[in-house]
């Protein structure tokens, strides 16, 4: 029996920026059976809470693509955090790459770039995650005002920011095509401590090599008392995958990549197709 449902939110739960009203549904029908429901991301705790506040949401979250683990309050129940000594050598390998990145801390977004490369990372951010707008002033608007650009903290001092108390979730950072993050990818890849994921196939994302989505949902299951085969698993990218190898319950989306359908126990339907609320259907169901 599924005690557990746990699901991704870009190209899974969301479409368009937003939760369908299907999804929202299931997702209520779950939570009324007794199902716990979670939402495993890329994101930071902080891109999240607006959706649960809109959609009435109450449930934990895995962020920073299991950076940290939040319970229903947004309280941080474990974190997982990057080792300092390896933050200029990332920021290195990304600027050689000519990538900016934004860091995801438990303080907030901070930057190693300028603000003019900022800004061009999230006009081709605006891009990725709103592919359905091409009018360059709309994507110009949408980059102003993202609360990433908004709300960045720019490092002046990176020896000072080191030794401050801020802890390093992730980072991430974003390109115009997959070839232009080839290089850069190879050489973090090589680097020792770290693992190299994405959520889109133009973006990289760099966590602690023991911060991954499987392990630390596998963790806050085990906390509660709940075994692996009670846990079914909702996703459709690369930043997904240690969930579909930690849990033998997995729903992959119809537009998921292929390297996650061909270890997903399921396929649902896409998430312009609501493919979230026909898994949990199915689950209840069963």
């Amino acid at each position: 029996m599924i005690k557990l449902i746990a699901s991704d939110m870009d190209g899974t739960l969301i479409f368009d920026q937003k939760i369908s009203k299907e999804n929202l549904e299931a997702i209520h029908a779950a939570q009324e059976k007794g199902i716990k429901f979670a939402i495993a991301t890329g994101r930071a705790y902080d891109d999240v809470k607006p959706y649960l506040d809109q959609y009435g949401l109450t449930c934990e979250c895995v962020v920073l693509n299991g950076g940290e683990y939040r319970d229903s309050a947004g309280r941080i129940v474990e974190g997982i955090y990057i080792d300092k000594s390896l933050v200029t050598e990332i920021i290195s390998i990304l600027s050689e790459g000519n990538l900016a990145s934004e860091i995801y801390t438990n303080d907030g977004y901070y930057t190693a770039n300028t603000e003019e490369e900022i800004f061009d990372s999230m006009i081709k951010r605006s891009k990725i995650f709103r592919p359905h707008i091409t009018d360059p002033n709309e994507i110009y608007q949408n980059a102003l005002h993202h609360p990433h650009f908004v709300n960045m903290k720019y490092i002046t001092n990176i020896d000072e920011f080191l030794k401050s108390d801020v802890e390093i979730g992730k980072f991430i950072s974003f390109a115009d095509s997959a070839d232009e993050l080839k290089g850069s990818r190879e050489k973090l890849n090589k680097l020792a401590g770290i693992v190299v994921s994405s959520s889109f196939t133009t973006n990289i994302e760099i966590n602690d090599r023991y911060a991954t989505k499987g392990r630390i949902l596998a963790k806050a299951a085990a906390r509660m008392g709940i075994n692996k085969d009670e846990v079914a698993i909702l996703g459709d990218g690369f930043n997904d995958y240690s969930m579909f190898v930690e849990f033998p319950n997995s729903f992959a989306m119809e537009n998921a990549i292929p390297e996650i359908k061909e270890v997903a126990k399921y396929i649902t339907a896409s998430n312009v197709e609501h493919g979230v609320a026909k898994a949990i259907y199915r689950i209840l169901e069963r």
